[in-house]
C-alpha cells in the first residue's frame, strides 16, 4: 500500500499558502473568559502590539508567584541559569510554556523592573518577541532596546545582559542548536541580531503557525513531519532575517560596550527621546515619516506605537507641535520677528495651514501674540 502522507519537500515548500493565511487571519477570542493573573484577561494580553492569537500559549501557565526567589528558581530550571537583580516594582511573575517537537515556547513576565545576567549556553539559542514594554539587552558588546513587535536573536558566545522595564512581558522562543545548526549551511551563529521590520508580517504569520501547532493533532499521519518543517522553516527564516547581524547592521540602535559592562552604566535614551531631541535639532527640516523612524532608531511601524503610547499622537503631530511650540515662543518673546518668517523657518510651507494649526494649539493667531508682545515692550517703555 503506497504511503500517501505528503513529503517533507513537499511539506516545506506548502507552507507559502498556510503562511498568508495566518498573517491575515483573525483570532476568534469568542470562547476565551479566563482571568490572567494580576493583569486582566486573556483577551486583554491577546491583543498587544500585534494581531496574535495567543491563547494557545496562555492557557498553558505552569507558574505563577509573587515571591521572587520561587520565580527565580523556576526560570532558572526551565530556561537557563541566570543571576537575577530585583529593582522598582512589585513582583507580578507569570511563566506559560508550550512545547512543540524541539522548540519550545516560553510567555514570560517579572512585574517589577529586573536585571537579568543569563549564562552562555552551548546549548541553545533564544529568540525574543516583545509584547509589553521595553527591554534594554547587551550581548557580546552590542546594545539594542527592545521594543514591542520587535524580534532579537540571542546567542552570546561571551555575556548577555538585559533590563526589563517594570511591566514587560516576552515571548521567547528555545530553539536547540542542533536544529539550528542544520540549517546554518556556511559560515558559524550570528551571537544577536534584531530582526528587520521588512520581515514583520512573515514573522507574525509563523508566530501564529507556531502557538497553533500547540493545540494541533499528537497522532495523525503526516502532522509529526509537519511540525518538523515548521520548525526548519522558523530557523531558516530568522537565519535569513538576521543573517550578518554579528556586524550589528540589523540592530535598532548599536553601541560598542565592554562586554562585561552593567547594563546600567551607560543608559541609553528611549526612542521617544531620541526623537524629540532629534527634530528639536533640525525643526525646519523636511521630515519624512522614514525620517523620524530613523531619528528614532525603530522601524515607522514601531514609531507609530512608541508616540501612541508616550505622548498619545501620531509622529507627525509630534513634530507639528513641537515646530508650533518653539514658534509660539519665537513670536512671544522675540522683537522684530515676523509671522512669515517663522513660520518658514519652522518648516511650515503653508500660512493659512499655520495659523490654523496655531489657533487650534493656543488659542490666538500668531498675529494676535505678536500684538500682544508688542504691547508689553511699549508698555514697559521709559515715557
Amino acid at each position: 500500500m503506497d504511503d500517501d502522507r505528503p513529503s517533507p519537500d513537499l511539506l516545506h515548500s506548502g507552507f507559502l499558502q498556510e503562511i498568508q493565511h495566518a498573517a491575515f487571519a483573525q483570532p476568534n477570542f469568542g470562547e476565551l473568559s479566563c482571568r490572567m493573573h494580576g493583569s486582566g484577561t486573556v483577551e486583554e494580553h491577546m491583543m498587544n502590539a500585534y494581531p496574535v492569537n495567543l491563547a494557545p500559549l496562555y492557557h498553558r501557565c505552569i507558574f505563577k508567584s509573587a515571591s521572587r526567589v520561587d520565580f527565580h528558581e523556576e526560570t532558572a530550571r526551565e530556561l537557563a541559569e541566570h543571576r537575577l537583580r530585583w529593582r522598582e516594582g512589585d513582583a507580578d511573575t507569570v511563566l506559560h510554556k508550550a512545547n512543540l517537537g524541539a522548540i519550545e515556547v516560553y510567555g514570560l513576565r517579572y512585574g517589577a523592573e529586573v536585571e537579568v545576567t543569563p549564562r552562555p549556553s552551548n546549548d541553545f539559542v533564544v529568540v525574543h518577541w516583545g509584547l509589553r514594554g521595553l527591554v534594554e539587552m547587551v550581548c557580546d558588546g552590542q546594545r539594542a532596546i527592545l521594543l514591542p513587535g520587535q524580534t532579537a536573536w540571542i546567542s552570546p558566545r561571551r555575556s548577555w545582559n538585559m533590563r526589563w522595564q517594570a511591566g514587560s512581558e516576552q515571548l521567547i522562543l528555545k530553539v536547540p542548536k542542533s536544529l539550528v545548526s542544520s540549517g546554518r549551511r556556511n559560515g558559524s551563529l550570528p551571537s544577536f541580531g534584531m530582526l528587520p521590520a521588512l520581515f514583520e508580517i512573515q514573522w507574525l504569520a509563523l508566530v501564529q503557525m507556531l502557538l497553533s501547532a500547540v493545540t494541533g493533532p499528537t497522532r495523525k499521519d503526516g502532522y509529526d513531519e509537519w511540525i518538523v518543517q515548521l520548525e526548519r522553516l522558523v530557523v531558516d527564516f530568522l537565519l535569513i532575517g538576521v543573517g550578518g547581524a554579528g556586524s550589528g547592521r540589523h540592530l535598532s540602535e548599536t553601541q560598542t560596550t565592554s562586554a562585561h559592562e552593567p547594563i546600567t552604566s551607560k543608559p541609553q535614551r528611549l526612542p521617544i527621546e531620541r526623537l524629540e531631541n532629534a527634530i528639536a535639532d533640525r525643526l525646519g527640516a523636511q521630515w519624512s515619516i522614514n525620517d523620524l523612524a530613523d531619528a528614532a532608531g525603530v522601524s515607522p511601524r514601531a514609531l507609530q506605537m512608541i508616540c501612541q503610547r508616550e505622548r498619545d499622537i501620531s509622529p507627525t503631530d509630534l513634530l507639528r507641535n513641537m515646530r508650533l511650540d518653539a514658534a509660539h515662543r519665537r513670536l512671544k518673546t522675540s522683537s522684530f520677528v515676523s509671522v512669515t518668517e517663522t513660520a518658514l523657518e519652522l518648516g511650515f510651507g503653508h500660512l493659512g495651514r499655520f495659523s490654523s494649526y496655531y489657533r487650534e494649539r493656543f488659542g490666538e493667531l500668531p498675529s494676535e501674540t505678536c500684538t500682544r508682545r508688542n504691547a508689553k515692550a511699549v508698555s514697559r517703555t521709559p515715557k
